[in-house]
């Protein structure tokens, strides 16, 4: 009856501690595999890694529009502050409205990151690597920095760390030579590493929390006071529906016998 009432929370531990076990194996993972060996997963081209890669690049075209247009927007906006500043100094007719930023329906509603990520997310894990492998380097790059203000806060820590080490695994001889590139390798390097050491912290305290807990639940299970009224409803249940499958049982069975005994009756009067 112990283990009855505490095997959830020692599964909760072990799952717990497998998962912040392949958080940290993330570096150590990528760091040992090459995506250009020969026979390797990613080297090989398949139609969903070529779908994931065409989803990405066309979410990074989109992003990159849509900054465009906001640049358009705001210097429109500039120029008409400035044109209603003249007007207001009396040296300029009135400018008329202000320039409006109409929404871009392309985004579905999200915003930047949360637009990107969901791409990223519509690929397949076993396809992340082929399709991120697809990528040319300026598209690489864009994804990149685009990841970059993500890195610090956004839910989808695992998905976006992959992303970046395996992009900065497969392309890091040009990230290197690109001399313009090595503020945004440094700051991408503070960026994982920081969130690494919070998520850490986090799934840390939750283990020591749950352990609390596990303390807590072995200790009233000796008393016999917690789960008592949910370990008792549970197994009235069982004996409720274990009776009502015995009644139906034995209800089918009379109802077989009844209809084999007519048979019988009817073959004596003939």
């Amino acid at each position: 009856m112990r283990y009855c009432r505490t095997h959830w929370v020692e599964l909760v531990l072990v799952t717990s501690s497998l998962l912040l076990a392949d958080w940290l194996n993330v570096l150590v993972t990528i760091d040992r595999w090459d995506p250009f060996e020969a026979g390797g997963g990613a080297a090989r081209r398949s139609l969903e890694s070529v779908k994931g890669a065409e989803r990405v690049l066309e979410a990074l075209k989109v992003l990159g529009d849509e900054a465009e247009r906001r640049d358009e927007h705001a210097k429109a906006h500039a120029l008409w502050q400035s044109r209603r500043a003249a007007h207001a100094a009396g040296k300029a007719p009135e400018p008329g409205k202000a320039p409006l930023l109409v929404p871009n329906l392309l985004l579905l509603g999200l915003d930047e990151g949360a637009y990107l990520l969901k791409a990223l997310a519509s690929v397949r894990a076993a396809e992340l690597e082929q399709a991120l492998l697809l990528l040319p380097f300026g598209a690489a790059t864009a994804l990149l920095r685009r990841l970059l203000p993500m890195l610090e806060a956004a839910p989808p820590a695992e998905l976006m760390a992959r992303c970046a080490l395996f992009v900065l695994k497969v392309h890091h001889k040009q990230l290197v030579a690109n001399g313009s590139l090595v503020a945004l390798l440094h700051r991408l390097d503070a960026a994982l590493g920081g969130r690494l050491r919070r998520e850490q912290a986090l799934i840390g305290y939750n283990l020591a929390a749950l352990g609390l807990l596990r303390q807590a639940v072995e200790e009233h299970s000796e008393k016999g006071a917690l789960f008592e009224e949910a370990l008792a409803g549970r197994a009235a249940e069982k004996r409720a529906s274990a009776a009502e499958l015995r009644r139906k049982t034995v209800a089918r069975g009379a109802g077989g016998g009844g209809g084999g005994g007519g048979k019988r009756l009817k073959k004596d009067r003939k």
